[in-house]
């Protein structure tokens, strides 16, 4: 009886042994699981950042294209503009008079 009883005892002892080496390992899995949860956060909001920051970049780029071609035909028409100013000046003088003072 006394060796059922030791028997028994250790079984217990060996259980709750067990039972308390689980719930370690169990906390320690929480533990890494919210660990890995956090790096998995921060490499998506690194990720993200990434992504926009070269989103940004080639915005800006285009932006700055756009303005380039934009200024171009500014200048460009700013230059006819004033080569048909230059060609028709005298002639456009011209009618104002005849229109303005000739016409009174």
């Amino acid at each position: 009886m006394e060796d059922l009883i030791k028997k028994i005892i250790k079984v217990d002892k060996e259980a709750r042994r067990k039972t308390e080496q689980s719930k370690k390992d169990l906390a320690e899995s929480k533990i890494a699981i919210e660990e890995r949860k956090k790096e998995l956060e921060e490499h998506y909001n690194d990720s993200v950042e990434e992504i926009i920051t070269l989103t940004t970049q080639e915005e800006e780029q285009k932006v700055a294209e756009l303005k380039a071609a934009l200024d171009e035909k500014f200048i460009k028409a700013d230059q006819q503009l004033d080569k048909t100013f230059a060609e028709n000046k005298d002639r456009w003088v011209n009618e104002l008079y005849e229109r303005v003072i000739n016409n009174s």
